[in-house]
């Protein structure tokens, strides 16, 4: 089995450690000790045994998970992070020559572990015009009988933009009709600017997650899948073959986190995100000549079209090599003429970031 390149990733591999304005990772700066210990308390007894291990994830993580999602313990794994869990569920569910329908523009490691697998995608365009929104009557006549898999993002990634209950709910019902599932992944969704319900419980919904990207504890690296029980036990006995077991250590503090902390570091994420979220819409408002976006739902991303006439690798290039800020290609969500700009990075280092972008977009109008 061939593992392709994970474009985004090796971008980010080679230019994030030299980059003056890093506005390309996805998470919310994380949580030092001393902020972990001030939110949730005391981590670790010194007498705690780090050669604990538990391949079916720490109990008190899957309680926790259980409460938040209102489902039984057997309906959820553990996982290292969010890839992990998009892994098991997509190795669970698809074999090769199946077909999946995935958004476009999306996020590109989803796709290529899907077509890693053996998978045949068919792109569900998520458009600009109509403000990235999931269009259900395009859906139904990309099905067919080889159709496996409905694969989606909310928030959607790259966008930041939300698909509400009512859009969900149709999604669901056509993945009935058609015996395939639907899986949501929802690592941005608790950084809505309102409050969202998750979109298990819906017939045939699977839905990963992690806290790597708005809580703040991305160096923990624990994620989870909730799903019918008998996709569980396969992705069970699937982990077997890749992490075995995830850090029991990550498991415990994450849901040490989640219990004592929750409404707190989602405060903390809303601060940053919203204080930098007013600065890019201002900025966006200012330099409309040169850029316009989709209004994000949340979360710390957003994805701008600009208009110039050159490919979105080049452009970033430029941008990386002249000023040193750092984003996204819109090449490697599959839609070009946009870059995937995130503003989860101190604020005051945010403003000195914009006011370079802004000094080499204006630099166009002047050529």
């Amino acid at each position: 089995m061939h593992a392709p390149l994970v474009d985004l990733f090796d971008w980010l591999h080679r230019n994030a450690p030299k980059a003056t304005y890093n506005l390309a990772y996805s998470n919310i700066s994380g949580l030092s000790v001393e902020e972990y210990q001030r939110y949730c308390g005391e981590m670790l007894p010194k007498s705690f045994d780090l050669g604990i291990n538990e391949a079916h994830g720490y109990s008190g993580l899957i309680g926790t998970l259980s409460d938040i999602y209102q489902c039984q313990p057997n309906n959820i794994v553990t996982t290292t992070g969010a890839s992990e869990a998009n892994f098991l569920t997509f190795s669970s569910l698809l074999d090769p020559g199946d077909e999946f329908i995935i958004e476009q523009p999306s996020y590109q490691p989803m796709w290529l572990t899907l077509e890693m697998l053996g998978g045949r995608r068919v792109p569900w365009p998520r458009r600009f015009e109509h403000k990235y929104r999931l269009d259900i009557e395009t859906l139904e006549p990309l099905i067919t009988n080889k159709t496996k898999l409905i694969v989606l993002t909310n928030l959607h990634n790259p966008s930041g933009v939300w698909t509400d209950r009512r859009t969900m709910e149709s999604v669901a019902g056509i993945a009935h009709d058609h015996d395939c599932h639907v899986v949501v992944d929802e690592i941005y969704l608790d950084g809505g600017f309102k409050q969202h319900p998750s979109s298990y419980g819906l017939p045939r919904v699977i839905v990963t997650s992690s806290t790597t990207k708005v809580y703040g504890l991305g160096g923990l690296h624990t994620g989870w899948i909730v799903a019918p029980t008998e996709i569980t036990a396969e992705c069970q006995r699937r982990k077997a073959h890749t992490t075995g077991a995830s850090s029991f250590v990550s498991e415990m503090m994450t849901a040490h986190a989640l219990e004592a902390a929750r409404d707190k570091l989602l405060a903390r994420f809303q601060d940053r995100a919203q204080r930098n979220f007013a600065l890019m819409k201002e900025w966006m408002r200012t330099h409309g000549d040169a850029v316009e976006w989709v209004e994000p739902d949340g979360g710390i991303v957003c994805f701008p079209r600009y208009h110039l006439d050159e490919p979105s690798i080049s452009l970033c290039q430029r941008l990386f090599d002249e000023v040193g800020i750092l984003v996204n290609p819109g090449a490697f969500f599959n839609q070009e003429g946009h870059f995937r700009l995130s503003y989860g990075i101190e604020p005051e280092t945010f403003k000195k970031a914009l006011s370079a972008l802004g000094n080499f977009m204006d630099s166009f109008s002047t050529e």
